[in-house]
């Protein structure tokens, strides 16, 4: 684990940089050594080239400038676990009936799908390993038919006694208003007493059968009670929310009071544990507050598999409430699908393997996609009205001479850049007329394009470099560079305002960089050198989140999702992608349509896969509970928190841990 400084202190610093200004400098902002300030390379924003190529807005406001002494500490592969784990046993002696959860929704067609033994239009789900299971919900029946039948009887004792007592109550009723009758006749001289007194012995009978009759309900009802509890202890439920872990006994087996039928493992709270740096003990305290990044994989929603060979390019079209995928291939194959339905898939026909694409942005008309292939030739294929595709391009006349590996549109789809090697081309897009070539700058072959609103072009080379050039009608120059990066990701993201950069400062650290200013705006970054970075970094359409490949390593295969950082701090990992199989990959693309978000992604074995972007949202959080030595040089972090609905964390899964000291 490393802290990192962001900001050395003033003083310290302008002493330091004063001493190397002969010999290089360092970037204190955004961690990037710079070459000594030459002709060759200067930051020279005033450089000339004429009239700008298109409208230039202002320079974006980065809200750069650090806020932070130090990066966070960041515990990778932090081990979730499950604090608690019910053992589900039997409360009475019987036989198991079923192990399963009523469940009405149930296709009768599901392999789980049980009815009751005795009740047929009630539907049930069987339950096993990996069941989910809620609190109070009954998992487990135990044949019952003893206690129901009691039950029954019960019911009719007291419902027999209940009649019994109310024709007692009517004869206590009428019998003592007889007797009140022979009284009065008594009295005038016209009963005998013994007619009274035989009246009053009736009375007494029926008051006697009403009391038989009350005892007999409140035996009943006693019975009724003690059946409907025994019952209650034969409908066995689970006393959390929880996953089923193991179980030990099935249906038809005959189970005694207190045996163990199966295990529920509690997943409402979890536990999570990693290891620190001892030197950073003081640092953490039981208490603090903590975020928490889960590395829950996420599997596509989609998925194809158009081509023979690696994919090379994945683009989206604009196309209002319509937009098409177009991904090429080294197999020679371009092909369109339509995203939001069914529709045949369309090939756009290529002589030579295709190396990149792009589609024209939001708004620009016609709307077209640009493909180069390693012919060195741009074809450009006008995909305007979806139901007639483009069998044929428009190829101009001008071409590289080597394989075209990157593409690019301006922000008002107006023109597009090329690269192939170290030749970059600026071209007019309605003509499909090559402009002019850009000054041979890189020193090696250019990785990426991005056009931005202060009508600059931002270049990516394997050179280690990135250079900022002023685009005019007829040239252009290098108005800065930034030099010395890792060179760890081919593809690095511009904010589609202009202002920031992907600077791959490390192969587990990125950089967002000012275009203008050079200053770093804040980090994402990686808890391991096993979980690099590589391939590509871009931005979603609205800047809210930034999409990394992962190289080899515990992210092969595997693509991050990160909240953009705060000023000065670090962006949060929201979502963690993998492709079937961890197959690496090659290329992605954000959908421009505000009607269907989703992320198009290629690998290196020709597929094609496709997510749905999470959300932007805050870090989860959690509690440091207990920190320990281990040795010499470690120390154990035990943090607890909720594991919500939408989480659902795992038992044995990984998360990281970020503490700020």
């Amino acid at each position: 684990m490393r802290v990192r400084s962001w900001l050395l202190p003033s003083a310290f610093a302008a002493t330091s940089l004063f001493a190397l200004g002969s010999i290089g400098c360092h970037d204190s902002d955004s961690g990037a050594v710079m070459e000594p300030r030459s002709a060759a390379n200067a930051d020279d924003p005033s450089v000339d080239v004429g009239d700008s190529l298109y409208t230039r807005k202002p320079a974006a406001k980065t809200g750069g400038g650090v806020v932070s002494s130090s990066e966070p500490l960041v515990i990778g592969n932090c081990t979730v676990q499950f604090e608690q784990r019910q053992q589900v046993s039997a409360e009475v002696d019987g036989k198991i009936e079923l192990l399963a959860v009523r469940d009405d929704d149930i296709n009768p067609t599901d392999p789980l799908h049980i009815n009751h033994p005795r009740d047929k239009n009630v539907k049930y789900r069987m339950i096993k390993e990996g069941a989910i299971v809620k609190r109070g919900q009954v998992i487990c029946m135990l044949d019952d038919q003893i206690a129901d039948a009691r039950m029954k009887s019960a019911q009719k004792a007291r419902a027999a006694a209940e009649f019994a007592e109310k024709s007692a109550s009517e004869g206590v009723q009428l019998s003592s208003q007889k007797a009140e009758l022979t009284l009065k006749a008594f009295n005038k001289g016209s009963a005998p007493l013994a007619d009274y007194i035989q009246d009053r012995i009736t009375v007494t009978r029926f008051e006697e059968n009403k009391a038989q009759a009350i005892q007999t309900i409140a035996k009943a009802e006693a019975e009724f009670e003690e059946n409907k509890l025994l019952i209650h202890k034969h409908q066995i439920r689970s006393n959390v929310n929880g996953v089923v872990r193991s179980i030990a006994r099935r249906e038809g087996e005959f189970v005694k009071a207190g045996e163990k039928i199966l295990e529920v493992q509690a997943i409402d709270v979890v536990r999570l544990e990693g290891s620190l740096d001892v030197q950073y003990k003081d640092l953490v305290k039981p208490g603090m507050t903590v975020a928490v990044e889960p590395a829950v994989p996420s599997a596509p929603m989609k998925s194809h598999r158009y081509h023979q060979k690696e994919i090379t390019g994945v683009a989206v079209s604009a196309n209002p409430g319509r937009p098409l995928v177009v991904s090429t291939s080294a197999d020679g194959t371009a092909r369109v699908w339509d995203a939001t339905r069914e529709t045949p898939l369309h090939n756009l026909p290529h002589p030579v393997p295709v190396r990149s694409v792009a589609c024209s942005p939001v708004g620009a008309k016609p709307i077209v996609a640009i493909t180069g292939s390693d012919d060195g030739k741009v074809r450009i294929w006008d995909l305007s009205n979806p139901a007639k595709l483009p069998t044929e391009p428009r190829e101009p006349a001008d071409k590289h001479s080597a394989a075209i590996g990157a593409i690019a549109f301006s922000p008002n789809g107006k023109y597009f850049a090329t690269a192939a090697g170290r030749e970059v081309f600026i071209w007019d897009a309605a003509e499909g007329k090559k402009l002019y070539a850009l000054p041979p700058e890189h020193r090696d072959t250019v990785t990426s394009l991005s056009f931005t609103p202060q009508c600059t072009l931002v270049t990516a080379s394997k050179d280690r470099s990135l250079k900022v050039w002023k685009l005019g009608v007829d040239k252009a120059g290098v108005m800065r560079t930034i030099d010395h990066r890792a060179g760890v990701v081919d593809v690095l993201g511009v904010t589609s305002d202009g202002g920031r950069v992907v600077y791959d400062q490390d192969k587990d650290r990125l950089d967002l960089v000012g275009i203008a200013d050079r200053q770093t705006f804040g980090q994402v970054q990686n808890s391991s050198s096993t979980a690099a970075f590589a391939t590509l970094a871009v931005f979603n359409p609205n800047d809210t989140l930034l999409l990394t490949a992962g190289g080899d390593g515990e992210l092969k295969g595997g693509l991050q999702i990160w909240n953009l950082p705060p000023s000065g701090g670090r962006g949060s990992e929201i979502a963690r992608l993998f492709t079937p199989g961890r197959v690496p990959t090659t290329a992605a693309a954000f959908s421009p349509d505000k009607e269907h978000r989703f992320l198009v992604v290629g690998t290196s074995a020709g597929s094609v896969h496709m997510w749905k972007p999470p959300a932007q949202r805050k870090p989860y959080t959690g509690m440091v509970v207990f920190v320990e030595t281990i040795d010499a040089n470690k120390v154990n972090v035990r943090v607890e928190m909720n594991n919500p609905k939408e989480l659902n964390l795992m038992d044995r899964s990984t998360a990281s841990i970020i503490i700020t000291p």
